[in-house]
């Protein structure tokens, strides 16, 4: 048990009612709940919590002004921030980052499952920042679901992710970006596929180093082959294990 001060701000009382009550019997925190974004303005300072969980979609001041505002009083400024919300599209969720959420759980949420991410967010470095000095992983994947995966299990491992979300943008993250650590590349992905995006990167001298994991699905063992034969690293056939894959990236990343 942790004994963490967490600030939950939400309009939904039952949702304020099954997180504060997972959180404290789970988790073993202290939660002060807020029902509304000018509430937690109000009193959240006071409180001087250790993370901050807030709603996306309130009325009133909704979530993420609501944590713009409470980035604006010094007791908050640094206080890692996880976002609660309905709506889990790769864009929402990447402009939710883009504010400074350390993670964007999805609702309905099983209780067990949120205290373990809240734990993953409390335990990270730097008031719940990946490093600085990690190690970075290119994703090019164009599920935002298993993208999201990815990053979320990642950025657990230490990981700093960039990613791109087809072919077209995988291909200016080699051309135009910094050189990775990693490459997680999809075999099956619209306009440019995994295979042609492959022999793109290998044919860079400055990527022809850079171990490279491909993501295929059943059944494209012909495909694997090729990809293999062309300089891919490693594979892994998804459905995945989170763990086996961070474990085997890292390996490969050490090599």
């Amino acid at each position: 048990m942790s004994g963490r001060r967490i600030a939950l701000v939400d309009d939904d009382q039952g949702v304020r009612m099954i997180a504060a009550t997972a959180l404290e019997r789970i988790g073993g925190h202290t939660v002060q709940a807020f029902a509304s974004g000018e509430a937690a303005l109000a009193g959240a300072a006071a409180f001087r919590p250790d993370l901050l969980l807030l709603d996306v979609a309130m009325p009133g001041i909704d979530g993420p002004r609501t944590l713009q505002a409470l980035r604006q009083q010094p007791a908050l400024a640094a206080v890692p921030a996880v976002f609660l919300t309905a709506g889990t599209q790769a864009g929402r969720v990447s402009e939710l980052r883009q504010l400074g959420a350390c993670d964007v759980i999805a609702k309905p949420f099983d209780p067990q499952q949120l205290c373990q991410r809240i734990e993953a967010v409390l335990a990270r470095p730097e008031g719940g920042q990946s490093r600085a000095q990690g190690p970075l992983a290119l994703v090019v994947e164009d599920d935002p679901g298993i993208r999201y995966l990815i990053g979320f299990v990642l950025q657990q491992h230490g990981w700093r992710v960039a990613e791109a979300h087809d072919g077209r943008q995988g291909q200016s993250a080699i051309v135009e970006g910094p050189v990775a650590d990693a490459v997680l590349l999809d075999l099956m992905l619209p306009g440019i596929d995994g295979l042609q995006l492959l022999q793109q990167l290998r044919a860079l001298p400055r990527w022809e180093q850079v171990p490279v994991m491909m993501l295929t699905g059943h059944g494209d063992e012909s495909t694997v082959s090729r990809a293999l034969a062309a300089g891919a690293s490693d594979y892994l056939v998804k459905p995945f294990d989170p763990a086996e894959l961070a474990a085997r990236l890292s390996r490969l990343a050490r090599r």
